[in-house]
């Protein structure tokens, strides 16, 4: 049985923690660089090519995940890519309020709109809105 998407990703994360470890610790190996270090330093070395030989037989498996190009420059900046996640949240939140805004002013139009033509054609008016209310559909 093929593993599901998530766990895919999460093996995925896995698997970059430990290579990004790995790297952290060849860091401070080359850091404090001792000669009897130097066999430690190969290994580490090692298993970071290893790691990156991996992570590129795997690419394949993620090929049908679509990465927004935004949230690659918040990484490449060295931002947090979930602020990405927020400030589109907060772009979306900001355009549901302006359209709330706009239908809530077309709504007073409208009803403003019925009240000026009543006054001019009250017969007329009250046949549309009669209409209106039998074609509405019933909300339930």
């Amino acid at each position: 049985m093929a593993a599901g998407p998530s766990s895919k990703l999460e093996e995925l994360e896995d698997r970059l923690e430990s290579f990004i470890e790995n790297l952290r610790v060849v860091g401070v190996i080359a850091g404090n660089f001792q000669q009897n270090g130097q066999g430690v330093l190969n290994e580490r070395l090692n298993t970071a090519v290893e790691h990156m030989r991996m992570l590129d037989r795997e690419k394949d498996n993620f090929s049908d995940i679509d990465i927004p190009v935004q949230v690659l420059n918040y990484v490449d900046d060295g931002r947090n890519p979930d602020l990405f996640t927020q400030h589109q949240l907060e772009k979306t939140l900001g355009d549901y309020q302006a359209v709330q805004r706009k239908t809530e002013t077309y709504k007073m139009f409208r009803d403003e709109l019925v009240r000026q033509l009543e006054s001019s054609f009250p017969v007329e008016v009250n046949a549309y809105l009669a209409h209106r209310q039998m074609t509405r559909p019933s909300s339930s």
